[in-house]
């Protein structure tokens, strides 16, 4: 809360939270129109959404419970919070703060939705959100308790706990992904699997949507008798965590989540991507080969020195990642991108929205820029950038291919198109490291890595958004064989004169400061 109000006394700061919250807004109409477009603007489409969100943030939250990784902690505490003389379950209340703020503003969300986009009674809406908001909540910090203050529980049957919660999760998503490629997406199919009894009948989360089902529907026999057994699981998860004894038994392993915590934070601020806090140590390989080279080359072969250290080379999450998107929307974008008879033009958008939107490459190549001896090497600038962030180019060049082929290939583009896709997939990758390195010129660090970043998707978006506009001006009007060509040549022009911009940055080290 201090760090919330010393934001709000930076000018800085304030402009950026008014953004974010601009952004949501706009996010929510939106979502509201693709609600509407799709036919899901009744209370049969609420009731999807709710299930879907229930199962997920229900067996989500207790998993991370059930492996204490659920309420952050950060350094600090260890040594000013446990060790104060304050009850450790006021502790745990206290920091779960945000846990708590989540499901306000996801219950604010549905009210208004229901309200406005979905018709749905007042007197209707007003009881939801008392039940997500107080019950629910109630339930969420009873388990927190329970799970975070038993000490009868061994701890290798808590960790099979989270993960046997976890695998159920993903073999619900995998299932519903599954179920909805077959049918369809629609309301009748979603209706048809939410409208399944045993849905209902899951313990705890299955009972929790049959509350719902029964404010919004109405009541029949299977939603009472959930709805009782639900309230009276949560009553007594709240009966027994307030008996419950805690002697901070959980501080161990709370500060040791703190100290994971507190260095995956400084990770993502240094820009890498980070997928869970607490990952393993990395474990590199013996490599006996040894390069020699000059000038600003020898950067280039450092890099590939360590990348060939590394367990899988090039390969990184985001390569898996580009994998996972080609494979997951050539499946369920295939029909309606072939039906409209311009899957070129649908490429370039999801190639353009990935350039924006994903955290993009950053390596080794940006930790060159906290090196003195860069600055020393006898070399152009425009050359030490270049070879500072060919390896990355490689690696985005690599990454494409995953990605551009494999959907090329479903949507039935050309061989030709697919190749310029690849291209232009890399070009876009190496403008946004140089316009990233521009943005820090520009701000220094008195943003932090999260306002270069969206300084960075502003000068991003408004250039390369001119040539996105020509090219599919010229793809309508002219052919659609134009679309990646145009867009291409265009996007090696602005890259070329945005990196010889950006090589100032390699002239002299006092612009860090």
């Amino acid at each position: 809360m201090n760090n919330m109000k010393k934001a709000l006394r930076k000018p800085v700061s304030l402009l950026l939270i008014i953004g974010g919250f601009v952004y949501a807004v706009f996010v929510a109409v939106m979502l509201g129109n693709l609600v509407n477009i799709i036919h899901f603007d009744s209370v049969k489409g609420l009731i999807v959404i709710i299930t879907i969100w229930t199962l997920y943030i229900f067996l989500a939250n207790f998993a991370s419970y059930a492996s204490r990784k659920g309420v952050i902690f950060k350094p600090s505490h260890a040594h000013f919070v446990f060790t104060a003389p304050v009850n450790p379950k006021l502790i745990l209340l206290h920091s779960a703060w945000m846990n708590y703020l989540v499901s306000i503003i996801v219950s604010v969300l549905f009210f208004i939705g229901g309200l406005a986009v979905f018709g749905v009674e007042l007197w209707k809406m007003v009881l939801f959100f008392l039940v997500e908001c107080v019950v629910e909540i109630m339930f969420e910090i009873s388990i927190m308790i329970l799970m975070y203050t038993n000490d009868r529980i061994p701890e290798k049957a808590k960790i099979w706990i989270g993960r046997g919660i976890k695998v159920f999760l993903i073999g619900v998503a995998v299932f519903i992904v599954l179920y909805f490629k077959k049918y369809g997406v629609s309301v009748e199919s979603a209706s048809a699997f939410i409208d399944w009894p045993g849905l209902q009948m899951i313990p705890v989360a299955g009972w929790n949507i049959s509350v719902y089902r029964l404010i919004l529907l109405g009541p029949d026999t299977l939603n009472v008798i959930c709805t009782v057994l639900y309230l009276l699981t949560a009553a007594g998860a709240l009966l027994a965590a307030c008996r419950m004894k805690c002697d901070g038994g959980y501080y161990e392993d709370a500060a040791k989540f703190a100290d994971d915590y507190a260095e995956m934070r400084r990770r993502k601020v240094n820009g890498e991507m980070v997928m869970s806090i607490g990952e393993k140590k990395k474990k590199f390989r013996r490599v006996n080969e040894s390069f020699r080279a000059t000038g600003a080359k020898a950067i280039f072969y450092r890099q590939l020195l360590e990348y060939k250290k590394e367990k899988y080379f090039i390969f990184s999450k985001m390569t898996v990642m580009c994998l996972a998107i080609a494979i997951l929307l050539s499946r369920v974008m295939r029909a309606s991108v072939m039906k409209s008879g311009m899957p070129a033009m649908y490429l370039m958008g999801i190639i353009l929205y990935m350039t924006l939107v994903l955290s993009g490459y950053v390596g080794k190549w940006e930790n060159e820029l906290k090196s003195p001896y860069l600055f020393l090497i006898p070399d152009s600038p425009v050359k030490k950038l270049w070879y500072a962030t060919l390896m990355e180019h490689i690696k985005a060049l690599v990454d494409g291919c995953i990605f551009c082929i494999p959907l090329g290939v479903a949507w039935k583009i050309s061989p030709v198109q697919i190749v310029l896709a690849i291209l232009t997939y890399a070009v876009l990758q190496a403008n946004r490291m140089y316009t990233m390195v521009i943005s820090q010129c520009l701000l220094g660090e008195s943003l932090g890595k999260t306002g270069q970043g969206i300084v960075r998707a502003l000068i991003q978006m408004t250039i390369l958004g001119i040539g996105a506009a020509i090219s599919v001006v010229a793809g309508l009007v002219i052919s659609i064989d134009l679309v990646f060509p145009i867009i291409l040549i265009y996007s090696m022009i602005v890259t070329v004169a945005i990196g010889l911009l950006a090589s100032i940055r390699f002239h002299s080290m006092e612009q860090l400061v």
